[in-house]
């Protein structure tokens, strides 16, 4: 299959301003759409022998990064806190051009000082385009594996956190890890931490929550800087059919859509949770 990039002067269209924070969630689930799209035509080739015409992007110099008068201003529409795994490219997952989003990326997309400080810089110095912050998730997650495999076996956690970095790294998790469990002890009973599967649904329901949990720290955080023109919403991605949710897939529920509002109080990071584990038990997962 051959993938194009065209970019023809003649029939470029300037993209429409993204002033608002709905704006922004529009643009990104529309280029999220596009990803998904391009990733569905190429499997449709590789895995069914299934010709597929070229796929043909339309492009630009600018969203290259090139620029006939010097380096870009830089303005972003939005922030990223995510995961540094390798398997999770947020331009690329989100298909934006360069000078589109502003990434910070970090194991297990934990709050950290370092990461706040980048947040707060961003926030702080680019307020006349940023409108939206994403804390982006994704199932698989190796950080929350150590996070609830320390859970799981206590006896263990010295091999998983043998040095101080990557303990402070895990003990920020296991808030989330701990919500997941009691998430699944109410929906699917005490007796499923006996099942198959059960490690694997406490991973996922944890990065869900991890993610709509650092959400509402991070919105805590700028929030005392004064930074009311800034939304923040979270975001998992599913390694496994390269879709971004706000719950697992599977879920029937209205409020399944690419990104969510973070839980505001202790009730409804429980609620949360449930949902999250309704969600896994309805798809046969736990």
């Amino acid at each position: 299959m051959d993938i194009i990039y065209r970019y023809d002067p003649q029939a470029y269209d300037h993209p429409r301003p993204l002033r608002t924070a709905e704006d922004v969630i529009r643009n990104l689930a529309e280029g999220h759409g596009r990803f998904r799209s391009m990733i569905e035509r190429v499997g449709r080739e590789l895995i069914d022998a299934e010709r597929q015409e070229p796929i043909v992007i339309d492009s630009n110099p600018l969203s290259l990064g090139f620029s006939a008068v010097g380096a870009q201003v830089q303005a972003p529409h939005a922030l990223f806190l995510g995961c540094s795994d390798a398997r999770a490219p947020i331009e690329r997952i989100f298909d934006q051009p360069s000078n589109g989003i502003f990434v910070v990326r970090v194991a297990g997309n934990v709050l950290g000082t370092e990461c706040l400080g980048s947040i707060h810089y961003a926030v702080m110095n680019l307020r006349s385009s940023l409108r939206l912050l994403v804390v982006l998730g994704h199932t698989a997650c190796g950080a929350v594996s150590a996070a609830v495999d320390s859970y799981l076996s206590p006896h263990d956690y010295p091999e998983i956190g043998y040095t101080f970095a990557l303990r402070s790294l895990v003990d920020r998790l296991h808030i989330a890890v701990r919500g997941a469990a009691k998430s699944l002890a109410r929906v699917c009973g005490d007796q499923t931490k006996q099942a198959a599967g059960y490690r694997e649904a406490l991973i996922e329901t944890a990065v869900y929550l991890n993610a709509a949990l650092t959400a509402f720290d991070v919105h805590n955080e700028i929030h005392a800087i004064r930074s009311g023109h800034v939304r923040v919403v979270y975001g998992v991605l599913d390694l496994e059919d390269q879709h971004v949710r706000a719950l697992p897939g599977g879920s029937k529920e209205p409020g399944d859509q690419t990104f969510g509002e973070f839980p505001v109080s202790s009730d409804a990071f429980t609620e949360l949770g449930d949902r999250i584990a309704k969600s896994l038990r309805e798809s046969g997962r736990i």
